[in-house]
């Protein structure tokens, strides 16, 4: 069977590692995408005896991700318990029983309460903005950051939030630098024995930047426990039914746990919540300043569509034309990769993908691929008009994965970016000078700039 995989010539005993020598994650992915070209969207390498099927194509994608037998992460998934475990690094029951808690809090109804929130976070931020106002050039992906955490805060963790007024709060940029120095046990092999990495310096570096996150985790839950016992009973036997708020369905369902381990848990969720989030919203910005007519027309809509009044769940949702500028975004620099540990012989067609085998999605081949995409390198929202949605294979698009493993929180990010945009646009004039093909790159979770996410800003008159 795996003899119909593709793939590039093997030495004995290392199988094709030496590919791969001396690459750090962004070298990954350029050999990664090099080999897609030379043996097509469906290849095999071998890691010593490690059998890993690399996958840029819809139909195997789609067979993968919608079976229950490809829901497990592969072992090297393991190495961010340095810094969190939750839902997003667990496999198996603990996974099954952490999807089932936090599924119904995505709910529309629940969605919909939500924008209380997400408008009063996002009038915030328009302040905040407001002194940068024709000043010289500033990276908004701090100020993206702050409102992203101040959006978790409010909804999902239930509690009251000054992170954008707190000058020096460094919450993900501690997380973007400890997950820099988790994915080094990627690609240096010496650090991926527990026992060596945990006696090497960057260990010691990485405890230093985890430790404020955990802290700021902590007080969050600490500060929702102090709210649940002074509120009366009759709120939170509805509350929690309701089951609005993600950080008491873990309290109720996890009182076994310490409050370091409820700490870990709830770390994972901050960090997959607002990650994509945070980067998304920052390279909108950078693109919608260095294209001003498309900015123009996303202000035009806004103005038609919202007027000065608030953000709804349905004027977002008419919002036609930003969601096309925002899944062309997702297409751009969403999550490069997942990884999936095949738990049974997977059929697709004539090919039989082993059990055992580690298999890799590639996100950002499928999203680059030209057969699907007629301007693949470039920022094109017209991609998302519906008579080019139609002419693409239903599965060339997952910004959000697919199946049960999906992004739970897909259209909670999505309603989140479309008001924190929309209240930046209404007011301000955005102006940028971003080269996407020259710009320096680094892989953390999502495809990030090195350099931070220049911009000017004008108010509209």
């Amino acid at each position: 069977m795996i003899s119909k995989i593709p793939g590039p010539p093997t030495l004995p005993i290392i199988g094709n590692i030496h590919l791969f020598f001396g690459a750090d994650i962004k070298g990954l992915i350029n050999i990664q995408d090099k080999l897609f070209k030379t043996y097509g969207t469906i290849l095999r390498v071998w890691i010593g005896p490690h059998l890993w099927i690399n996958l840029a194509e819809p139909k195997y994608i789609h067979a993968l991700l919608s079976s229950e037998h490809g829901t497990n992460k592969d072992s090297s998934s393991q190495f961010y318990k340095s810094q969190s475990d939750g839902i997003f690094i667990a496999s198996g029951k603990k996974w099954k029983t952490l999807r089932k808690i936090i599924n119904p809090t995505f709910h529309q109804k629940i969605l919909e309460t939500y924008l209380i929130t997400f408008n009063e976070k996002s009038d915030i931020l328009v302040k905040q903005l407001d002194k940068k106002v024709d000043e010289p050039i500033f990276d908004i992906g701090d100020y993206t950051a702050k409102c992203t955490l101040d959006f978790l805060c409010g909804t999902l963790m239930g509690v009251k939030s000054g992170v954008q007024y707190e000058k020096h709060n460094n919450f993900s940029k501690n997380v973007t630098e400890s997950i820099k120095i988790i994915q080094q046990r990627f690609y240096k092999l010496h650090y991926q024995p527990e026992w060596v990495f945990r006696f090497s310096k960057i260990s010691k570096q990485l405890i230093a930047l985890v430790e404020p996150a955990l802290d700021f985790a902590k007080q969050v839950i600490l500060e929702r426990v102090k709210i649940r016992e002074e509120e009366d009973s009759d709120y939170q036997v509805h509350d929690r039914k309701g089951r609005s708020i993600y950080l008491d369905t873990v309290l109720d369902n996890f009182k076994h746990m310490s409050l370091d381990e409820l700490t870990t848990l709830t770390l994972d969720t901050f960090i997959a919540a607002t990650d994509t989030t945070r980067v998304a919203t920052a390279y909108t910005f950078l693109l919608l300043g260095a294209h001003p007519d498309i900015q123009e027309r996303v202000y035009q809509e806004i103005i038609e569509v919202v007027g000065d009044g608030e953000f709804t769940i349905y004027n977002l949702t008419a919002l036609m034309y930003l969601d096309m500028v925002l899944k062309e975004v997702l297409r751009l620099f969403s999550v490069p990769m997942v990884t999936r540990e095949l738990g049974r012989d997977l059929d697709v067609d004539d090919l039989t993908l082993p059990s055992g085998s580690c298999i890799l999605v590639s996100f950002n081949a499928l999203h680059h691929d030209p057969k699907f995409w007629k301007h693949p390198d470039e920022f094109h929202p017209d991609h998302f008009l519906p008579e080019e949605v139609s002419k693409r294979p239903k599965y060339s698009y997952l910004p959000f994965g697919y199946g049960p493993r999906n992004c739970p929180g897909h259209a909670f990010a999505m309603l989140s970016m479309k008001t924190m945009i929309g209240s930046v646009i209404r007011k301000y004039r955005i102006l940028s000078k971003f080269d996407m093909q020259n710009a320096e790159y680094e892989y953390i979770f999502m495809q990030e700039l090195k350099n931070g996410y220049p911009v000017q800003l004008m108010k509209r008159i």
